[in-house]
Order: C-alpha cells, then structure tokens, then sequence
C-alpha cells in the first residue's frame, strides 16, 4: 500500500469528500456524506472532519488542505479573496493556516476574485482549485457547470479571468414560481425538446431571454409542443443562452472547452454544446484532490 503523505477535503455547501492522497497525487483512499456546511450542527466543523478522517491519521501528523465554501462567510474560516489573474503558486503562497483544538493543522485555499472591464465584481471558491487540478496550458475556456456556473478563462497556467452565470438558481425558480411551473410539473426527459431550447436560447448571441422564456408558455398553450416537455425546453433554453453569452466572454478561445463538473451535469452541457456544433471535452472527476495536491506540493506540504 502507498505512503500517505496528504489528506484533501472538498467541503462545499451540501456536500464533503475526503481524500488520502500518496506522494504522487494518487488517491489511496476516500470518503463523501452529505455533511455539507448545511447539515454541520452547531458549528461542530472539527468533529465532522475527525469522523471523517478517522483512521487515516490519528497521530493528525499528515498535511491536511481544505477548499470550496468551507473557507466562504458561512463556513468555518472565512479567508479573503485573491485577485485574478492567479494560478496554483499564487494559491500555494495565499493559504491561510489554521490549528484546531485538538491540534490539526489545515491549510485553506482561498478562493478568487474578478473585476470585470465595467469594473463589476465577480467570486469562485472551490472552482479555483478544480481549474488547478487540471494544470491547463495555452489560451483555454473551462465551463463549470452548477447552480452558479462559472466560465474560466485560463491563459498560460493561470486563471485570468471569469464569469459566473445563475442558471441552475434561475431555473428552479422559473421552473416552480412562476407561470411556467402551470407545464413545467409533469417533466419527462426528452432530448429533443432540450435541444430545441438550447438553439431558442442561443439565437441572436443570447439576446432576448426575457420574451423567449414566454414564448415556452404560450407554445405549450398554442400546441407547438407537448406541455410535458416545457422544463426539458426550459433547461435548454437556459443553458443555450448561457453558453451564447460566454463565447463573447472568450472570443479569441479556439480550443475545445473543457467540461468541469458531476456526470449528469457535465453530460448535460456536453450535448448542448454539440447542438450549437462547439468542440468540448471532459474533465477528469477527481480534479478537486488533484488541484489540492499540486497547490499543496507549490507550498512545499508534501
């Protein structure tokens, strides 16, 4: 069996994986609840690390990294943003240490802050060191899609800039308060009809979303479409105006667009991109732990 050298944990706001990773990055061992930030009683950050580490390191001698929304203002350490552009050795030299009661020392990474040209601001936590993880080169456009997606824009090995869109929030909420949930209840899926919304959605470089979103209801009215198929042509049309918004975000990008994200999701995207003929491929799942290990090698960790 491998030496263990690092533990990572990916604590976002519903979920938690663990992972005990070897010299090499190499995960030996892993772990994953439901003990998002949510679900942690009384503030008890600690003893749901310990339960879930426990075995891996009882002496608590390993280095121990933490990212995603463990690090955010409803976490356990809130750190401060870092600038963009930033890649894995500014993280490495950005994270913030920390000891617990019972003596385990973590290291933080941050998340990642940008400016927009209009001067609007913009956040990632957890994103960051998936993009890392993947150790990206060249001119690149990573989607990571979610219910804030986020569009990253990698030059070199850095993340030089992003946009975060809220479609998987707008969705839900279109989807069950407003007009739209009187054909959206009865869902089936239907590839088709998602298809449909993502070329709706895409049209005129993303414009008009507004009248295109009641045009879903009155075609289910009129009987252009089964109202059984409204949320499939919803999520299309949501995720096809995404998509037209961020190619003006990343013009000059020619290179395949790296999918980042669970398998439903990420297959999800991958057809609408083939709908709108973009070149795409997928990331590996583990890019979290191996973005940890590569920020925690950068800080001399392991």
């Amino acid at each position: 069996m491998s030496t263990a050298k690092l533990i990572g944990i990916d604590w976002g706001t519903t979920s938690f994986r663990a992972a005990l990773m070897d010299g090499g990055g190499g995960i030996i061992d892993r772990k994953a609840s439901g003990e998002g930030l949510l679900a942690v009683p009384d503030r008890d950050f600690e003893g749901v690390l310990e339960r879930a580490v426990a075995g891996w390191d009882e002496g608590r001698a390993l280095p121990l990294v933490a990212s995603g929304m463990v690090t955010s203002r409803t976490g356990w350490v809130e750190t401060p943003y870092l600038p963009c552009p930033a890649g894995a050795g500014e993280l490495a030299g950005a994270l913030t240490r920390f000891t617990t009661a019972g003596g385990r020392r973590i290291a933080f990474i941050t998340g990642l802050s940008y400016r927009n040209p209009d001067g609007a601001p913009d956040v990632m936590r957890g994103e960051e060191t998936q993009i890392a993880g993947l150790a990206l080169h060249g001119l690149r456009l990573a989607v990571m899609p979610g219910t804030h997606s986020k569009w990253v824009r990698i030059d070199g090995d850095q993340i030089a800039a992003f946009r975060s869109a809220m479609t998987g929030d707008a969705f839900a909420a279109l989807r069950d308060h407003t007009v739209l949930k009187l054909t959206t209840a009865d869902r089936i899926e239907a590839q088709e009809a998602f298809a449909a919304g993502v070329a709706i959605g895409a049209a005129e470089g993303g414009a008009g979303l507004l009248g295109k979103l009641f045009r879903q209801r009155a075609g289910s009215l009129m009987g252009d479409f089964p109202a059984y198929e409204t949320a499939e042509r919803l999520s299309g049309l949501m995720i096809g105006t995404e998509i037209a918004e961020a190619r003006s975000f990343a013009p000059d990008v020619d290179r395949p667009v790296v999918i980042v994200g669970g398998e439903a999701l990420a297959a999800r995207y991958g057809v609408a991109l083939d709908v709108l003929g973009i070149a795409h491929e997928t990331a590996p799942v583990d890019a979290a732990f191996a973005g940890q290990f590569r920020i925690a090698k950068a800080a001399g960790l392991v």
